[in-house]
């Protein structure tokens, strides 16, 4: 009997263990892990960097969009954008990319500086400045200081003008180049596919970011622009800036499904054939007798000549066989890579600020030259065409500003949104609107992006002020930046 009841009682025992650990996991029984509540700081970036370059330098993106805008890249089938008729629903998507990613990031940047990660706080605000940078390029006044505030409450944040945003903005990547300047050894993770965890490359990208922007106000605030420039170029030990094309910022796809560049997607996966080289690039190209014509291009099929098309031109106008495609290069390679800023940029800004007299350490020939060989160099061409194409009289810099925008403007082929930035600054290449507009009456490609219907149904109040100084969805005020005179 007393066998039996010692038995019972180390039944009982054992029920109230089981149900002690029983209750101990139930958090992590109950717990999604495929839902989590909260995920680590590194795996949001990794999220961040690829969701925003996936939207950003997607083809209806850039190769519907900016790429057309800047005549680099043109429609041959469903020409909706090339004639500026835009599809409501993508830019209410592009929008909302732009505020999830800032959002992510602020969750980023919060983890991080709880955790006491400065290199990660560091390279989260230099992304978020990038974003900020692209965003306000495409729609100038936007949502910027109370935006994110959601969780706060604030449900219709005001807008902000260009002029405030961007000395905010510049602010932002000084503040990250301090950081990484402490020389904190913090780690940036797996989730760093952008840079592989490399915070050196992270400052330099900051650096030079920075000096992007100090390039846009040569003309709207000179005194900002040369100040800032000669700060970053005459400190280099403090202000590292790119240096070579191995520090290029450029997203590296990895090549395996689905993470394929945009361009190979489109033609590979989704076996589209709806864009060619525009004709403003391709007979620049040709007058300079450029080498890197048969890297940016490919030969039409109808006969071997390299032929654009005009960017907006009526469908039937033209042989979609005659038109040249996209070189292999940029529209071939599952594992490519989509530009967020390269070695050759840095160089043309520091050849116009040089031009325009600012002291930088350097002559306007020389960061010119550099800029062009950066640039040859990177798609390939061996050093005596590059010689051979620098003695060219009408490549050897001769004092013309406008050789500095040209050159930089062929250096920039597949990043849509800074060359359409370039062209809405310089007026070089001087372009002209698409023949077959959807809106008329405009001597000039458009000046803006629209803004999304979703914003003006729900933040009407904000945003109705913005809206009205905006013409045919696109033109009307120009950015602060663009200082064209005489031109709708």
């Amino acid at each position: 009997m007393l066998k039996f009841k010692n038995i019972r009682f180390s039944i009982v025992l054992l029920l109230i263990a089981a149900m002690v650990s029983c209750t101990g996991d139930y958090e992590d029984i109950n717990t999604d892990p495929n839902n989590p509540t909260t995920v680590p700081a590194t795996n949001i970036m990794a999220y961040v960097l690829n969701n925003f370059t996936s939207n950003t330098f997607s083809l209806s993106a850039i190769g519907a969009g900016t790429l057309g805008y800047s005549n680099q890249v043109g429609k041959i089938q469903y020409p909706e954008e090339s004639i500026y008729e835009f599809r409501e629903g993508t830019f209410n998507s592009y929008f909302a990319t732009v505020y999830r990613n800032q959002q992510n990031l602020k969750q980023v940047i919060t983890q991080s500086e709880e955790a006491g990660n400065v290199n990660m706080v560091a390279a989260a605000t230099t992304y978020s400045a990038y974003i900020w940078l692209v965003a306000t390029d495409m729609w100038r006044d936007i949502p910027f200081t109370n935006a994110l505030g959601a969780e706060e409450g604030v449900l219709s944040p005001a807008y902000q003008t260009q002029e405030e945003i961007y000395p905010a903005v510049m602010a932002m990547l000084e503040d990250a180049n301090t950081m990484f300047n402490q020389g904190n050894g913090d780690a940036l993770g797996s989730g760093d596919v952008l840079f592989g965890g490399d915070t050196g490359l992270w400052q330099k990208f900051a650096n030079s970011l920075r000096l992007r922007m100090a390039c846009r106000l040569m003309d709207a605030d000179a005194a900002t622009a040369k100040s800032v420039i000669e700060q970053i170029i005459g400190n280099p030990s403090t202000y590292p800036v790119i240096a070579s094309n191995d520090e290029n910022a450029y997203f590296y796809w990895s090549g395996a499904d689905p993470y394929y560049e945009p361009f190979y997607s489109n033609k590979e996966v989704s076996a589209r054939d709806d864009h060619g080289v525009a004709d403003v690039m391709i007979d620049q190209l040709i007058a300079f007798s450029d080498p890197r014509l048969p890297v940016y291009a490919k030969p039409a099929q109808s006969d071997g000549e390299y032929r654009g098309v005009i960017v907006g031109a009526e469908l039937g106008s033209f042989s979609m066989s005659d038109i040249s495609r996209m070189g292999v290069r940029f529209r071939e390679d599952a594992a490519g890579f989509s530009p967020y800023m390269n070695f050759a940029e840095v160089n043309f800004i520091v050849a116009e600020a040089a031009a325009r007299g600012y002291s930088v350490g350097t002559t306007a020939e020389e960061a010119y030259e550099a800029g062009i060989t950066a640039s040859l160099e990177e798609n390939g061409i061996a050093t005596a065409d590059i010689e051979a194409y620098l003695a060219q009289d009408e490549i050897a810099y001769g004092d013309d500003m406008d050789q500095i925008y040209i050159q930089k403007w062929i250096s920039l082929f597949k990043n849509g949104q800074e060359a359409w930035a370039e062209t809405r600054r310089t007026d070089v290449p001087l372009l002209a609107a698409a023949p077959d507009a959807f809106y008329i009456g405009h001597s000039r490609p458009p000046f803006r992006q629209p803004y999304p219907t979703n914003e003006y149904n729900l933040n009407t109040e904000n945003i109705t002020p913005f809206w009205d100084q905006v013409e045919d969805r696109m033109w009307g005020q120009k950015m602060y930046w663009d200082v064209r005179t005489g031109v709708n």
